[in-house]
């Protein structure tokens, strides 16, 4: 048996936290050496928007290699985004942005290390930029990883493109910028079109910098004649439309880049320095706003995979459910639009508890480098889901309500039906779950053959949804019923309260009679669970409006049904 090749992870530790100032504290994950032999430090400054999901598994890929090459790395939210604290809606946006990549170079330098070196991928080498002219961050080495010229060229790639998405759209060039997933005020817009790589302000970005453009794409003569102002080396990449022109489940790892970044960050010389390890801060006081609770959240390992999760829960005590939220698709544990954290926060700000997961592999939770992502209907993610409550509330893990879109809305009902929670909050859930549903109950079967099966009935709904659902509805009513089980029926008639909320998007396209009934909660209301259409909603949340609308049904249902707390203003509390 062939020994298996030790990957990063083998040969690095990595860690939560949150950095910076009280008032406005970040949120990272700190990588470093099995040993305490340390070269220096490198932090990591992501893409923003849809780029930040499809690079996260890279980012992190790289953090973990450079680890287990002898550097302390730090990759991190910018203010207003993932976990960090504030909104992308907050007031000096752009400032915040260039203001997190100071706070990350001076926390690594608060553990006694150097030198810092930083990476920074698309608008994210654009602020490391800004940062290291305007604050005198001082970074021995700069990777700027297909770079915006910038944030006003940015802005303007994401109008051109939803341009082509919606038909009849204008493009204000300085009004605000609505992208799949994220809507960017007028006044954020003007602020990160402020930041500019081509002029980032008077000092040098650093010692050495490496510029990795894309093959396809031309670097402007004017952040050419700016760059060729530093001591300056040239990489050209034809990966980068594999990881960030595509879905984010769909990105591909650019490995070849990534070993070449790492090779010249790795040749620069940095001698072997003793790192003494610190305690991190493991919790942070992330919103305090007038009329509710203050809410702190902390980071949580659950069930045997040690699935990474955190908690949002307010300050003096909690009443009512957890609240579960669920990763979307191969999505991470911030949700749609970053609705999950959103939510988190303002529901616990009236008194309930939340958790927001990364489910096995993908995410913040345990993975092997160059493993392939699994299915987004992995058998394994049904069992994790409910384990994730027998964690959190031994006594008592139907004391939940589960809230998913599409995958997660599915994942979210099978919890609830293992567990009778008190409530599952269904958005969008994939059409032909009755046959997911089977396949989860043929999946734990002993014989090879139904757990084959299983498999193909899930290969089946992710390819040809509507023909496998109308299949299913016509197969069904020769199939025993613990496998043609209807599911939403099942929770409810468990006890369960269920509400669905639907994009009219995902409507049966058979006017059929007997193909009516696939995915029939649209139209009987009679089953024990609720339906509401949404108006404008689209099957992934991305449309703004729909989006909103979808969270004032959440809002009014969570809140009217579970919340109790009804705080009154008082003192920020303190953060330690």
């Amino acid at each position: 048996m062939m020994a298996r090749t030790p990957s990063p992870l083998d040969q690095s530790i990595e860690e939560p936290l949150w950095f910076g100032p009280d008032e406005r504290p970040l949120f990272g994950w700190l990588a470093r050496p099995q040993g305490k032999s340390v070269r220096g430090g490198v932090l990591l400054a992501p893409p923003v928007g849809r780029e930040m999901h499809a690079a996260r598994r890279a980012l992190r890929h790289v953090a973990l290699s450079m680890a287990a090459r002898g550097f302390v790395t730090l990759r991190f939210d910018y203010y207003g985004t993932g976990d960090s604290s504030g909104a992308l809606d907050d007031p000096e946006l752009g400032r915040g942005f260039v203001d997190s990549v100071a706070e990350a170079a001076a926390h690594l330098r608060s553990l006694g290390l150097e030198p810092i070196s930083a990476i920074g991928m698309r608008l994210g080498a654009t602020v490391v930029g800004v940062a290291a002219a305007t604050h005198g961050v001082q970074f021995s080495s700069v990777v700027l990883w297909d770079p915006c010229e910038s944030g006003r060229s940015y802005l303007r790639e994401l109008s051109a493109l939803e341009a082509l998405r919606r038909e009849g759209m204008t493009i204000d060039s300085d009004g605000p910028v609505e992208t799949p997933e994220f809507v960017f005020t007028r006044q954020a817009a003007l602020e990160l079109r402020a930041l500019r790589l081509s002029d980032p302000g008077p000092g040098s970005i650093a010692n050495q910098v490496l510029v990795v453009s894309r093959a396809d794409r031309a670097i402007s003569g004017k952040l050419r004649d700016r760059l060729d102002r530093e001591e300056v080396h040239w990489l050209t990449t034809s990966e980068q439309g594999a990881l960030l022109d595509v879905e984010p489940r769909l990105a591909v790892l650019p490995g070849p880049s990534a070993d070449q970044i790492m090779a010249w960050l790795d040749q620069s010389p940095s001698p072997d320095e003793t790192f003494e390890v610190r305690a991190a801060r493991s919790s942070a006081l992330v919103a305090h706003e007038p009329g509710r609770l203050a809410v702190r959240e902390r980071c949580v390992q659950l069930g045997s995979h040690l699935l990474f999760g955190i908690v949002s829960e307010p300050v003096g005590g909690a009443s009512g459910p957890w609240i579960v939220f669920l990763n979307v698709s191969n999505g991470e544990h911030t949700g749609p639009s970053r609705l999950w954290v959103e939510l988190s926060r303002r529901w616990a700000g009236r008194g309930l508890r939340c958790v927001r997961i990364d489910f096995e592999g993908i995410g913040d939770s345990p993975w092997v480098p160059g493993q392939p992502q699994p299915h987004v209907y992995d058998q394994g993610r049904v069992s994790d889901a409910a384990e994730v409550m027998r964690v959190l509330s031994p006594e008592d893990p139907s004391n939940s309500v589960f809230v998913g879109l599409c995958s997660g809305a599915f994942l979210g009902l099978e919890a609830a039906l293992a567990l009778q929670s008190r409530a599952a909050c269904a958005i969008n859930p994939p059409i032909g779950m009755d046959v997911l549903h089977a396949a989860v109950r043929l999946g734990g079967s002993r014989r090879r053959a139904l757990r084959a099966l299983a498999t193909l009935l899930k290969e089946a709904v992710e390819r040809l949804r509507w023909v496998a659902a109308g299949a299913w509805e016509l197969c069904r009513m020769l199939l025993p019923s613990t496998v043609a089980a209807d599911l939403l029926v099942s929770v409810a008639d468990r006890g369960s309260e269920v509400l669905v909320l639907a994009s009219y998007e995902d409507r049966s396209p058979s006017t059929a009679p007997v193909l009516r009934t696939i995915n029939s909660y649209p139209f009987v209301a009679s089953k024990g669970y609720d339906v509401e259409w949404i108006e404008g909603l689209d099957h992934g949340m991305h449309a703004a409006d729909g989006r909103a609308r979808t969270v004032d049904s959440l809002d009014r249902y969570v809140l009217g049904r579970f919340a109790t707390a009804t705080p009154l203003p008082s003192t920020r509390p303190t953060s330690n």
